[in-house]
């Protein structure tokens, strides 16, 4: 499964590709706060461990990987958020459900484990890629197995080949406005 690292970048490389305020590249101002609040949006579905954690009840890849909480909570962000008036709650319910949407997809990309009941609890089909993009975690090898750099590695070159895609893409984009 994708660790926290591949969930943040993704969310802040979503979070530059479709920023809740228009801005032009070439002028590079940028609201940190956005950055944030989409890493800690794209990373949000996994705060699941918490109760685990408290109850030892397994909770993980639950209710949070569902998209009726997608939903729901796109909704209770939108709403709340449209009440400063900086954004409507349209755009924000939209950019909510892309970027915490992303963490479902990613999920779903992952070898191993039994997939992510996205339709949950209307279903309980589980949807798992015959494709994956991410490598499965052995958790009960412990923390510090050495199989563990496989997948740090994979996350990491993940990572950074998604941050050199939005850097190219950046790059594009300002040189129209030179042009």
């Amino acid at each position: 499964m994708p660790s926290p690292i591949a969930h943040a970048v993704s969310g802040y490389v979503l979070s530059e590709l479709f920023p809740l305020k228009a801005r032009p590249f070439h002028q590079g101002k940028r609201y940190h706060w956005e950055s944030f609040a989409a890493v800690f949006i794209a990373i949000a579905a996994d705060f699941d461990f918490i109760p685990q954690l408290l109850t030892g009840e397994r909770f993980h890849r639950g209710l949070t990987h569902t998209l009726l909480f997608t939903v729901g909570l796109s909704l209770v962000i939108g709403l709340l958020g449209s009440r400063f008036k900086k954004f409507s709650a349209q755009k924000l319910i939209g950019w909510t459900l892309i970027i915490y949407g992303s963490h479902l997809l990613l999920d779903i990309f992952t070898a191993g484990g039994s997939g992510v009941q996205i339709f949950s609890p209307f279903s309980d089909v589980s949807i798992q890629s015959s494709l994956p993009l991410f490598p499965g975690v052995h958790h009960s090898r412990g923390l510090f197995d050495l199989s563990h750099l496989v997948f740090i590695g994979w996350e990491l070159g993940y990572s950074g080949l998604v941050l050199a895609g939005l850097w190219f893409w950046k790059q594009t984009q300002s040189q129209k406005f030179v042009e």
